[in-house]
């Protein structure tokens, strides 16, 4: 069986009745699940069907923005390319033009501007 990638943040915690879900990916068809009568018995159950099932869990890395002669820009972090935000001021997520990839980008620091 392939190893699965479910590309997420975040892990959310909702309720399934009468189970907390912990919850990776953006539902429980993507995604993978676990579940418990409280919050520490869903994550570990999540962590090891995560194991079981021959799942990844890949966390993308936000970009960082900054100033280079006047101009913002942002270096993806999937494939490295630098992207020009020319005509703004801070920018909080694009599509690189060169992997296609969708990046988060993280605040612009003060010193940066």
């Amino acid at each position: 069986m392939p190893m699965r990638v479910i590309r997420t943040g975040e892990i959310r915690l909702l309720w399934d009745g009468n189970k907390i879900c912990a919850l990776a990916g953006s539902d429980l068809q993507e995604g993978v699940a676990g579940f418990g009568d409280d919050v520490p018995e869903a994550l570990i159950d999540l962590a090891n069907r995560i194991r079981s099932e021959e799942t990844t869990i890949w966390v993308p890395q936000s970009a960082k923005q900054f100033f280079e002669d006047g101009v913002l820009k942002c270096a993806c972090p999937e494939c490295g390319h630098i992207k020009e935000m020319s005509g703004f001021d801070e920018v909080i997520a694009y599509i690189c033009n060169n992997c296609g990839a969708g990046v988060d980008v993280g605040p612009l620091q003060e010193n940066d501007g």
